[in-house]
């Protein structure tokens, strides 16, 4: 980690206890760098929670703490207004008497200081998959739009109006992304606890469940493109607010069931390195994950941000080290033939371009050239962006594959 990173996580630190953070005065911190790294993981409204306003002048200009105050004041309004709408849409389920139960941020959200400060930008919701008719009846009917992903990490709907957008999901665990098998989702409905969202009684996933839920999704995200540290957080809050009552070895049997274990023994080790939480006793003892993919799973939390694509080199890399059913790329060969199969597609499926190619396979050598030149006159990306994502996406495939490899995923 860079000198910014660590003061995000001290800053984190001290938000998610409802802490001031204490700077020296001979201090020197690059705000833009700070402001610009926890936007990219949407932490902002945390970090600002962290600043003790009394002294915030005397450690920023007050051009960049007005602009803070007015970002985190807009954000908090979002939020306030994005759970009163979940909160609605929930109440219409009860009254039509489909089962629902609510995942993720819904739930943490509640476990921060100031719960509109864990910023979110959709909810997600899991429904029995017999009931998926009447859950897109019923959102079309409060006059919601329906997409269905078509290349998404996990099983689901989306459903938006304005900026309210609903995920809904009916299973859990994705079977193009896991080894392991379902089991961990037979008793979930049962086990289900009460909750409220926005003043409405609805359901939760149970204590256990939660915290496996939120390790199989990190693990989802690592293996798709990568998360941020606001993944992390909602972890230590969850085990810090409800850890005394959660039962660790069902915890850990269940991460086993559904393939997340060396990965979840890694994210409570890098939950405890960086936040100074408290390992639970029966997870101290658990398997020893070595000290260098601990420091690369840290790094590549920071370099992922909230969704993993913070930059476009990630983003080709994450796709070239992970093969969706199967896991982690066959090694390096493996990535080098992706990164081929990039550059000299087969010609059958390049697009209609290309056609003069699939007619006359002897232009094939014409068309890889025409495709090449294509890339590089793309205007989507700069001549730097693309000279970074042809150099280094195969070295940091190959690491993200050793990594993925090391956490069984």
């Amino acid at each position: 980690m860079n000198n910014t990173q660590k003061q995000i996580i001290y800053m984190l630190s001290a938000a998610i206890r409802k802490k001031n953070v204490k700077f020296r005065s001979d201090e020197k911190i690059n705000w833009n760098e700070v402001l610009e790294e926890s936007e990219a993981h949407k932490v902002t409204p945390l970090i600002y929670s962290s600043i003790n306003r009394a002294e915030a002048l005397n450690i920023m200009d007050e051009s960049t703490l007005n602009t803070l105050k007015k970002n985190v004041f807009k954000s908090s309004i979002t939020q306030s207004s994005h759970i009163k709408n979940v909160a609605s849409v929930l109440e219409r389920f009860n009254n039509a008497g489909i089962p629902i139960i609510v995942l993720k941020g819904l739930v943490v959200r509640d476990y921060y200081p100031i719960p509109d400060l864990r910023t979110m930008c959709d909810a997600d919701v899991l429904v029995h998959e017999e009931d998926l008719e009447k859950v897109s009846a019923l959102m079309i009917s409060l006059g919601f739009n329906q997409i269905k992903e078509k290349d998404d990490h996990g099983a689901h709907i989306v459903f938006y109006k304005g900026s309210t957008v609903f995920e809904v999901h009916w299973t859990l665990i994705n079977d193009r992304f896991f080894k392991g098998d379902k089991s961990f989702e037979d008793k979930l409905w049962d086990d289900a606890m009460d909750v409220t969202v926005g003043g409405v009684k609805t359901k939760s996933l149970s204590l256990e469940d939660l915290a496996v839920h939120l390790c199989t999704h990190m693990a989802v995200h690592l293996a798709y493109s990568g998360f941020g540290v606001r993944q992390l957080t909602d972890l230590v809050v969850l085990v810090e607010k409800k850890g005394h009552l959660i039962d660790w070895k069902a915890f850990l049997n269940k991460s086993k069931e559904c393939g997340v274990y060396t990965f979840a023994i890694a994210i409570f080790n890098i939950c405890n390195r960086l936040f100074d939480m408290e390992m639970p006793k029966e997870i101290k003892g658990e398997k020893n994950i070595k000290n260098k993919y601990i420091e690369q799973l840290i790094q590549d939390i920071f370099d992922s941000g909230v969704h993993g694509k913070k930059s476009n080199d990630r983003v080709f890399a994450a796709e070239f080290a992970f093969d969706q059913g199967e896991g982690a790329a066959d090694g390096s060969v493996s990535i080098i033939k992706k990164f081929m199969k990039l550059l000299f597609p087969p010609i059958r499926q390049m697009s209609d371009k290309y056609n003069y190619a699939k007619k006359f396979i002897l232009l094939a050598p014409i068309a890889w050239i025409h495709h090449l030149i294509e890339g590089i006159l793309n205007k989507d990306y700069n001549f730097s962006s693309k000279m970074k994502m042809a150099t280094s996406t195969v070295s940091v495939a190959n690491k993200r594959n050793k990594l993925l490899k090391e956490l069984e995923l």
